[in-house]
């Protein structure tokens, strides 16, 4: 299996809600070439930045919802291992980034630290494809069931960008609501 299929059904489609925003992020992000690469460790970049993605949408969860935000810690030592990337390539992985803090003696902050990182990055890289404004109502639609409004499953991102456009004033009635979320966003979304 290529690393595209198994980031789609492994992580993205871990939680079917949230689905369609992680594949806009995913194709907008492959279209700069910031996801998929033919370096060495290609593989890890990848789960670790769609991990990445999760934790951005569980910390939006958190602050809109007060739901609990799950890191992603141990997803990411399980999706590496069922790709045959054991703890000995995880740390020499991180050990070639210098921005990561590597403890030789404590594999899970190590990885707790690579995960941090590469959420700012992915955070930034969010910013450098989307306006705050575009972050917030992809997040908002993503994760909001609409029940009082109606109740809406996206088939395909073209369907959940067309819902984003026709709903542009209803979406900034959320942010007048969540300004504190909005800031978050406008502020970098450091989790």
């Amino acid at each position: 299996m290529d690393i595209n299929s198994y980031i789609y059904e492994a992580i993205f489609e871990e939680k079917a809600k949230f689905k369609v925003f992680y594949e806009l992020m995913w194709e907008q992000f492959k279209e700069s070439g910031f996801v998929i690469t033919d370096e060495d460790g290609y593989e890890a970049d990848c789960v670790f930045k769609a991990v990445a993605m999760q934790n951005l949408v569980g910390e939006f969860n958190y602050r809109v919802y007060d739901a609990v935000n799950e890191t992603g810690l141990e997803d990411v030592i399980e999706y590496l291992a069922n790709l045959g990337i054991g703890e000995e390539e995880i740390t020499d992985y991180c050990s070639e980034i210098p921005e990561i803090e590597v403890d030789e003696d404590d594999f899970e902050l190590t990885v707790k630290n690579a995960l941090d990182y590469w959420t700012e990055i992915v955070a930034d890289k969010m910013f450098d494809e989307f306006s705050a404004d575009d972050i917030f109502d992809y997040m908002f639609t993503a994760t909001y069931d609409f029940e009082q409004d109606f109740t809406f499953d996206f088939e395909d991102t073209d369907e959940f960008q067309a819902f984003v456009d026709a709903n542009t004033e209803k979406l900034d009635e959320y942010k007048e609501e969540y300004v504190s979320v909005m800031r978050w966003i406008e502020g970098g979304m450091v989790c």
